[in-house]
């Protein structure tokens, strides 16, 4: 799974997988849960700067996501889609 952030407003660009179907996910609540309070099994921890404050956002990765999306990926074209600000998103992805 290649790595890739769409900006805001681009429109998806050309399959790069040609033949295959595509699967879109959503980032929040699919694939991970955050909350700004600390959750016991956080295994992601992102700071954004929200109105000049620093939060730390902790992020539980659903269980079994990266094998899904392993298998996932040997079939189907993925994009993931998420409203979130990309210094919150490029973490998850990576």
């Amino acid at each position: 799974m290649g790595s890739f952030v769409q900006q805001q407003g681009d429109l998806l660009g050309p399959q790069i997988a040609k033949g295959r179907k595509t699967l879109v996910l959503d980032l929040d609540e699919t694939l991970v849960h955050a909350s700004f309070i600390l959750t016991p099994g956080a295994t992601i921890t992102v700071e954004l700067e929200f109105e000049g404050e620093k939060s730390p956002i902790y992020v539980n990765v659903r269980p079994h996501v990266a094998s899904f999306l392993h298998r996932m990926s040997r079939l189907y074209e993925i994009v993931v889609f998420t409203a979130s600000l990309e210094e919150y998103a490029k973490p998850m992805l990576e």
